[in-house]
């Protein structure tokens, strides 16, 4: 967990900052959610107290304190008001920024990466990935980071006015953490497997609506669907096995923290009989103790995303870091425009479709490449234009290798017309 949250805020860059003091108004705007229940209960300690010992009870502090209230309740969304507009946007923008990076990335690969690699797999990057990173990294951290320094606030607090209290909350809280721990674990096992389930998935969706009209015209929509029931199927088995595994370890770690609210308040019961603490300071310990770990329990559902963006992260850097073809090209203004092939060899998969392949084709000729149909004419003229990169010896256009060029300077000399126009 530790590793996605410094991961997710190394990706944060220059909008770090913007991160950082959404942290701050995060930190106070729990502080003001809690306010108004302390003046709450401490207003209430005060009129038992009254009552039970006969004294008057200064009318003005009840307006007083419901002005309080009032006020701590608009600060609150004041605060979330400001951390929305500091941190909201962060992932947008910076998603935007990678979408457009990886575009970008993919526009200069060779079409034979579109071969190696599963569409759905890209897919399943760019979409998925990219809007978990996007709706829920920012959030995620915020949750943690700022649930934990809530959490730590309140711990002195308590410490300072009641070491035993602090243990108490202490103990619940570390608890908690080791069934977090579980839950990250667990998450981090399926993240994979989820994630593959996804691709499986997207990819059998697209082969079956791309060959929906032959399908239909052959009658084999039965068969066809084979795939496709067999990924959704997949898809639900991973999505319950992940359920079966992190409910336990949920139910515990709030119970955890649960089990510690129950032991705060008796504990403060217990104090207040003994005569350690006032009515009031009882009473507002009793009501803090089901709000002091209000920041810890859905940090549960950060542990469980984080997994999840993490391994989105990782598909998403494979991605990015793919070798453009022209990275090391060079803009060439050519004076001469032959072409020349020098025993190229090429093949789509295991097998050469082209195999020891020479000839030169002489500036200002024209060329008619003939055969039958997957000998390879297409390929021949998708080698000149570098759509591939051939797998043994040299394709020369105006004598320089087109792997000397960067892709726009090769292109802008040729012009093609496709089949599928």
């Amino acid at each position: 967990m530790f590793k996605t949250i410094a991961r997710i805020i190394r990706w944060c860059g220059a909008q770090r900052k913007k991160l950082y003091i959404g942290f701050v108004f995060s930190f106070f705007s729990t502080w003001f959610a809690a306010g108004p229940v302390f003046v709450a209960a401490y207003t209430v300690g005060m009129l038992l107290e009254s009552a039970r010992s006969g004294a008057d009870f200064d009318a003005r502090w009840t307006y007083f304190s419901l002005i309080i209230i009032a006020v701590l309740v608009a600060l609150r969304f004041l605060f979330d008001y400001l951390r929305s507009v500091f941190q909201e946007t962060i992932c947008y923008e910076l998603v935007a920024r990678d979408r457009l990076a990886i575009g970008e990335a993919l526009k200069r690969v060779s079409l034979g990466y579109f071969q190696q690699m599963d569409t759905g797999s890209m897919l399943n990057a760019i979409t998925t990935g990219l809007n978990t990173l996007e709706n829920m990294g920012i959030r995620m951290v915020d949750t943690f980071v700022g649930g934990y320094l809530n959490f730590l606030c309140i711990f002195l607090s308590l410490a300072f006015i009641s070491p035993l209290t602090a243990l108490i909350a202490l103990a619940g809280a570390a608890l908690s953490f080791l069934f977090l721990l579980l839950i990250g674990r667990h998450s981090a096992k399926f993240a994979p497997r989820a994630t593959q389930a996804e691709r499986d998935l997207t990819s059998a969706t697209l082969e079956y609506v791309r060959g929906l009209a032959t399908v239909k015209s052959f009658g084999q929509d039965g068969a066809a669907l084979a795939a496709l029931s067999e990924a959704c199927a997949e898809s639900r088995k991973v999505n319950l096995d992940i359920e079966w595994g992190y409910t336990p370890s949920n139910c515990l770690h709030l119970l955890s923290l649960k089990t510690a609210s129950v032991s705060l308040t008796a504990a403060a019961f217990i104090m207040g009989l003994a005569g350690e603490l006032s009515l009031p300071l009882m009473l507002m310990f009793a009501f803090l103790s089901f709000t002091i770990f209000a920041g810890l329990e859905p940090i549960s559902d950060s542990a469980h995303v984080l997994s999840i963006i993490n391994h989105a992260m990782d598909q998403l850097d494979a991605l990015r870091e793919q070798r453009t073809i022209d990275k090391d090209g060079r803009d060439i203004a050519l004076n001469r425009f032959d072409i020349a092939f020098d025993h190229v060899y090429f093949g789509y998969g295991e097998g050469d479709v082209i195999k020891d392949v020479s000839f030169t084709l002489p500036m200002g000729s024209t060329t008619a490449i003939v055969g039958p149909s997957g000998s390879g004419k297409t390929t021949l003229c998708n080698l000149i234009a570098r759509f591939y990169d051939v797998s043994g010896g040299t394709v020369r256009v105006g004598g320089h290798d087109v792997r000397e060029f960067t892709c726009d300077s090769l292109l802008k000399n040729i012009s093609m017309v496709f089949q599928n126009v």
